[in-house]
């Protein structure tokens, strides 16, 4: 587990590694699903930026809207792809030791 918080103190980064099954699917970590309030049952938007993928909680929005709070959130706390990018590597090279 890995988290960031800004520094204005607001937001954090809550960040696990996880795999992909031979069919596909992706098991949120528990520590991931609390940080964001993923319930049972609740849909996720999937989202693929080059190699990267994005996983946004849908509350009954459109696209631009359900967005939006993402990209805000991304600038406020000042991370970059590059960011996200050492943020996956810390990860992974937690969960492999």
């Amino acid at each position: 587990m890995f988290l960031l918080l800004s520094g204005d103190g607001e937001g954090m980064v809550e960040a696990s590694t996880t795999k992909v099954s031979s069919k596909g699917q992706v098991v949120i970590p528990a520590n991931v699903r609390k940080a964001a309030s993923l319930k049972k049952g609740e849909k996720i938007l999937a989202i693929a930026i080059d190699d990267m993928v994005v996983l946004k909680k849908i509350i009954d929005k459109s696209f631009e809207e359900t967005m939006k709070p993402v990209w805000i959130k991304v600038r406020q706390m000042g991370l970059s792809e590059e960011d996200i990018n050492v943020l996956i590597d810390k990860a992974r090279a937690k969960n492999s030791s």
